[in-house]
C-alpha cells in the first residue's frame, strides 16, 4: 500500500480495496453525475468517506489542472489508458502503462492530497475509483463539484452554476 499521511484515509482505502463491496449501501439518490466528458457513480458513501467510480467513455480526453480543496483522495486505476500528472509531474511512464495493460504490473493506488494540482489525458477510454475522505465537515457530493481550477467541460461548469445557485458548496 502507498504512503498516505492521513491515517483515516489509509485505513479506509485498505478496508475498501480488500473487503467486499456492499451493493446495498450504494446511495439511492444523487449518485450519478454526468460531467459531459466523464461520468461519476458514487458506489459507497458513509459519513465523510466515499468512493466514486469514474468512467471516461471517449478518447482522446483531457481534464484540466485542478485540486479538490476539501477532499483527500486515493485513485485506483481499473481499465484503459490515461496519463496522470500531479503538480506538473507525470506519475507513471508509458512503459508502466504498457505493462499494466498487459497484466504484467498491478495497479498502484495514487494519493492526491487536497493541495495537489492534477490533470490528465486519456489515450483510450478509461475508468478508475476515487477513494475519498471529505474534510472540513463538507458533506460528500462529487469531487467534480469540489474543484478549484478551470472546468473540464461545459457540462461541469453548468453543474457548478446550478450548485452555486442553490447554495451547495462545490
Amino acid at each position: 500500500m502507498i504512503q498516505i499521511d492521513n491515517p483515516e484515509l489509509a485505513q479506509f482505502t485498505k478496508r475498501f480495496l480488500t473487503g467486499r463491496i456492499n451493493w446495498w449501501a450504494v446511495p439511492r439518490a444523487n449518485a450519478i453525475t454526468n460531467f459531459g466528458n466523464i461520468i461519476s457513480f458514487v458506489i459507497y458513501r458513509k459519513d465523510q468517506f466515499q468512493v466514486e467510480l469514474f468512467i471516461i467513455p471517449h478518447a482522446p480526453s483531457y481534464f484540466t489542472s485542478h485540486r479538490h480543496p476539501d477532499v483527500d483522495v486515493v485513485e485506483f486505476g481499473l481499465s484503459g489508458y490515461n496519463m496522470l500528472y500531479i503538480n506538473g509531474k507525470q506519475v507513471y511512464s508509458t512503459d508502466d502503462i504498457a505493462q499494466w495493460l498487459s497484466d504484467e504490473l498491478s495497479t498502484v493506488p495514487i494519493h492526491i492530497a487536497p493541495t495537489d494540482y492534477h490533470s490528465g489525458t486519456g489515450i483510450m477510454p478509461y475508468a478508475f475509483l476515487s477513494i475519498q475522505h471529505w474534510l472540513n465537515k463538507i458533506p460528500p457530493t462529487s469531487v467534480g463539484l469540489n474543484w478549484e481550477g478551470e472546468p473540464s467541460s461545459m457540462e461541469q461548469e453548468a453543474l457548478w452554476l446550478l450548485h452555486d445557485a442553490v447554495g451547495s458548496i462545490r
